[in-house]
This record gives structure tokens, sequence and C-alpha cells, in this order.
């Protein structure tokens, strides 16, 4: 007797390992930007509080916070002035929340299994998404650059740094 409710497709193939890479690098890089994000508000949240620390447990509190906070506060934190920026950074966040919440179901199975249609959606879709992850990356990652006084990378890494990662995200 199949089960219907357990998961029992479990067949690995070439072609599904390689779209499941693609899936498992998009993942990847919207943890990265989550990840940044999240670091970045804490930097502009300490520079703007610097009593901060003064004591372990407000230092303690603040972290625990931040923790709490979700994607979209850690983005207002940073209260950007430029709209474009802020509806750059927007749509960013909305990529990586289909990414982690939405992008994986229904691929419980042997990919080659599903129509070709849909691998082909799929794969465009993660496209999209990682473009739009990518240019969110590309302002915060340049914005921690200035913050902690790294060096910025040249105009023209900037310049095909979305197109980049979209490739080491989507290309098989």
């Amino acid at each position: 007797m199949k089960p219907e409710i357990f998961m029992d497709d479990f067949e690995r193939t070439e072609g599904g390992e390689a779209h499941y890479a693609v899936v498992g690098r998009t993942l990847t890089f919207a943890s990265r930007f989550e990840a940044i994000c999240k670091t970045l508000s804490a930097l502009v949240g300490l520079k703007s509080d610097r009593s901060l620390l003064d004591s372990e447990e407000q230092l303690k509190v603040f972290f625990e916070q931040l923790h709490r906070m979700p994607l979209a506060r850690h983005l207002s934190s940073l209260s950007l002035e430029e709209e474009s920026v802020a509806a750059i950074l927007d749509e960013a966040r909305k990529a990586r929340n289909e990414i982690a919440h939405e992008v994986t179901l229904g691929l419980d199975r042997c990919l080659d299994s599903l129509p070709e249609g849909s691998i082909n959606y799929l794969l465009d879709r993660l496209r999209i998404l990682s473009t739009r992850l990518a240019e969110g990356d590309k302002i915060v990652s340049y914005l921690a650059s200035i913050t902690t006084n790294e060096p910025i990378p040249n105009v023209e890494f900037l310049r095909n740094y979305t197109q980049m990662v979209a490739g080491w995200v989507c290309d098989l």
C-alpha cells in the first residue's frame, strides 16, 4: 500500500539534482541577504545608541530584540530616505520571503516527474527572485561596507553584481 500523506518519492536523478542545487543556492543567498540586513541593522543601532555598549545586560536585550524582529523592521530601522532604494529593498525582502516560505512547496518528489513547464516556471521564477534579492543585497552590502569602513568594490563589479549572483544561483 502506497502512503497518502508520507513523502514516498525518493528517486534522485542527475537532472533533479541540478534543479535542487538551484533551489539550494537560492535559499542560501536568501539567508545571506537576511543575515547581512540583520547585521547592518545591528551596526546602525549600536552606532545610534553607543550607551548599549556600557552594559552587558542592555546589549543582551538589544540583540534579543534584533533577533525577534522581522526582516521588514530591520530594513525600516535603516531609515533610508531615498524611496527608490527603500522600494528595491522591499522587493528584495518579498523575494526572500517567497524563497524561504513558498518556493519549495510541492518539490517533495523527484523533479524529473514534474511537467517540463513546471520546471521551466520554477527556474524562471528563481531567476526573477534571485535578481531582486541581488539588487537588495548590493545596496545592503554597499551600506555595510561604508558603515564598517571596508573597501568598496569597483564600479564594474557593482554594475555586474546582480547578473553574477543570478548566474551563480540559477545556471545549471
